[in-house]
């Protein structure tokens, strides 16, 4: 009797997962099978949209289903990255996004309604270096420079930010922490405005996404003095590195991630993976991202959370030894 009924159960598990299992792994094979959506917290047309129209002309190709480009902006990034992770976890919305929503966002925005828990990493699309820029009518020529004037006027050496707790004001903070000066925060909606002032020396310094800076570089209204990177790069060939300019550890890049709402099937996040990662070796896809300086990056999905943990790690430290974190 009891024979019988081990087997009768035995044979019940196993229909059990014929009926989930299946259907489960059907619905991954079969993924896409409608159009997939893909949310950037960024108005169109900034640095995002030129990683991301790209990106999604390949998946549409490669995948036979239109992937299309959903600007969310607002809230400091937040209100797109709360459409992603409350979406259905089914494939058919992922995040393009930046260290603002995956890292600043949930530790500095108490407002920020998710948590860094709730994505699903898929890949490190590419990074493209910060870069320190100077008024010309600062007179700085070199970090150096900076740090002396900072030091003999913390009262009126400023730098310009794109506003409060994004990358450009706690890089501010951290090398001011770095180099035990002094400066004041002037914070800009936006790249532009702070660009204005910079070139108009209302500010003085300003920590600049290099691809945004390249313009105003070549014209000579404002001077680079470092990038924030391990190597040189050809637009800026006589800007040194962060090691060059006698600052190792204070290395900053502008990057963008690929990711989902966490549950989204294993299968459809590795397929995601490889055909991102087959993208990122075409040759003119990798000369376009070098002319604006970016670079690839790739790998597996367990490349971007390392990134995403490692700068939590710093920028929590440079918050809560700036007071900003309590």
């Amino acid at each position: 009797m009891k024979r019988h009924a081990v087997t009768f159960l035995t044979a019940l598990a196993a229909a059990c997962i014929g009926l989930f299992a299946p259907s489960e792994r059907a619905s991954a094979q079969d993924w896409p099978n409608r159009p997939v959506k893909v949310v950037i917290p960024f108005p169109a047309g900034g640095p995002t949209d030129v990683l991301g129209r790209p990106l999604v002309d390949h998946l549409s190709k490669a995948l036979g289903q239109p992937f299309l480009i959903e600007s969310r902006a607002g809230g400091g990034t937040t209100i797109g990255a709360q459409a992603v992770v409350k979406a259905d976890p089914d494939g058919y919305t992922l995040f393009l996004g930046t260290v603002s929503p995956f890292v600043l966002a949930p530790i500095f925005n108490p407002n920020a309604g998710y948590t860094a828990k709730q994505f699903a990493h898929i890949v490190l699309v590419a990074e493209s270096p910060m870069i320190m820029v100077a008024s010309l009518k600062s007179g700085a020529k070199t970090v150096a420079d900076v740090v002396a004037s900072a030091r003999k006027a913390p009262d009126t050496w400023s730098y310009a930010s794109v506003g409060q707790t994004t990358t450009t004001h706690l890089l501010g903070e951290w090398f001011a922490q770095a180099t035990g000066t002094k400066m004041v925060h002037v914070p800009y909606r936006g790249s532009a405005p702070a660009m204005t002032d910079l070139v108009g020396g209302q500010v003085q310094m300003f920590f600049d996404v290099a691809s945004s800076s390249i313009p105003h570089v070549k014209a000579g209204t404002i001077t680079p003095l470092m990038m924030l990177h391990e190597r040189r790069w050809s637009q800026f060939p006589n800007v040194p590195t962060s090691k060059e300019a006698g600052f190792p550890e204070f290395v900053g890049t502008f990057w963008v991630g690929l990711a989902a709402p966490v549950g989204t099937p294993p299968a459809i996040i590795d397929r995601l993976n490889r055909e991102v990662n087959l993208f990122l070796k075409n040759r003119a896809f990798v000369k376009r991202l070098d002319d604006i300086t970016y670079s690839p990056v790739g790998g597996p999905p367990e490349v971007l959370t390392r990134r995403i943990a490692e700068e939590a790690a710093i920028w929590t430290k440079v918050g809560q030894k700036a007071g900003i974190i309590k």
